[in-house]
């Protein structure tokens, strides 16, 4: 096919998906965390969309870190998605987590589409 691009994203890490398409779509990649390790994520001017492919951990409010029950749990099959104004610290179970992690634009809202108007 033609312009086609496979990626191997285990052996590449995060690729910039701007040079091939013009979406809202602005990273994606397999994150790896190691067991007890934990990243914090901001929303602030992009989602973010987590899908847990290995291992466990748990989501939680920034501050809650040592806090070992607190959080939503994360398991091998979980998505998660952070909108606008967001925070959330991902913490690493005791086998570590790796997830798919897509970063999206976010239109200001003068810019987005009317109701009616085309996307």
């Amino acid at each position: 096919m033609p312009g086609t691009v496979l990626t191997d994203l285990r052996r590449r890490g995060a690729v910039d998906p701007g040079r091939l398409l013009a979406g809202p779509l602005r990273g994606v990649g397999l994150q790896w965390l190691d067991p007890g390790r934990s990243a914090e994520l901001g929303a602030d001017t992009v989602e973010h969309m987590l899908y847990v492919t290995a291992g466990s951990g748990l989501a939680g409010e920034p501050g809650e870190a040592g806090a070992t029950d607190a959080g939503i749990p994360l398991v091998e099959g979980t998505a998660l998605t952070l909108p606008i104004g967001a925070r959330t610290v991902l913490t690493a179970g005791a086998a570590g987590m790796e997830y798919f992690h897509a970063v999206l634009a976010v239109p200001h809202p003068a810019q987005a589409p009317k109701e009616g108007e085309p996307r």
